[in-house]
C-alpha cells in the first residue's frame, strides 16, 4: 500500500480556466472547432474584451498566473501593445477612413490565427492562449488599457444610449468574473450570469 503510487490532483485555479469559460459564453454552446475562421476570431475578440477589462478591474486576482509565464510571453504582449498604439495612431490621423482595432482585436487574430494553423481551435486551446496574451498585457501594460477602456466606454455610450448605465467593460469583467467563481463547475457551459454589452467598431 505504502510503495503505490497515487495520482495527486494538480490544484485548479480560475485564472487558467475563466477565458475558455468567457468564450463558452459566447459561443451558445456550439463547438468552437467547427466554426470557421472568422467567427472564431470574433468570439475570441469578444471574450478578450472582457477578460481585459477582468483583469484590469481585479489585478491582483491573475499576478500569480502572469508571472508564471515564459519570457517570451512579455515580448508578444509588447508587440500587441505597439499594434494598439499604431492603430489608434492611424485613426487620429484619418478619422473618418480608420476603423479603431482595440487591443482585444488584435489578441484575437493571433490567438484565432496560431490555433487554425496549429489545427486545434477547440475552447481549452483558444482559451489558454487568451488566458496567457491578455493577462500579460493587461497587467504589463496596465496604463494603456486604461486609457483604451476610457475610449471604449465613450464609444460604447454613444452606440447604447438607451442603456441604463454607461457601458464599463472593467465593471462588466468583473462581473463575469464573479459569475465564474460562483459557478458550480466552471468551463461546463453557459449560465445564467450578466449578458455584456459590446458594441459595433466604429
Amino acid at each position: 500500500m505504502f510503495k503505490r503510487s497515487q495520482a495527486v490532483p494538480e490544484a485548479r485555479t480560475f485564472e487558467g480556466e475563466f477565458a475558455e469559460w468567457l468564450l463558452r459564453q459566447f459561443s451558445g454552446g456550439r463547438p468552437m472547432a467547427a466554426m470557421p475562421y472568422a467567427e472564431v476570431e470574433r468570439l475570441c475578440a469578444n471574450a478578450g474584451s472582457l477578460l481585459v477589462g477582468a483583469i484590469h478591474a481585479r489585478p491582483a486576482a491573475f499576478e500569480a498566473f502572469a508571472a508564471a509565464q515564459p519570457s517570451e510571453v512579455g515580448r508578444e504582449a509588447a508587440l500587441l501593445s505597439r499594434r494598439t498604439a499604431d492603430g489608434f495612431k492611424a485613426s487620429l490621423a484619418d478619422r473618418k477612413n480608420t476603423v479603431i482595432a482595440w487591443p482585444w482585436d488584435h489578441m484575437a487574430t493571433t490567438v484565432a490565427w496560431e490555433a487554425t494553423r496549429g489545427g486545434d481551435s477547440s475552447e481549452p486551446s483558444l482559451g489558454a492562449a487568451l488566458m496567457v496574451l491578455g493577462s500579460a498585457y493587461a497587467l504589463r501594460h496596465r496604463e494603456q488599457v486604461g486609457t483604451v477602456l476610457a475610449l471604449w466606454a465613450q464609444v460604447a455610450a454613444g452606440v447604447a444610449q438607451s442603456a441604463k448605465e454607461p457601458p464599463d467593460l472593467g465593471r462588466m469583467g468583473a462581473e463575469m468574473l464573479a459569475a465564474y467563481e460562483a459557478s458550480e463547475r466552471p468551463g461546463a457551459g453557459p449560465t445564467a450570469g450578466p449578458q455584456p454589452y459590446l458594441p459595433k467598431h466604429p
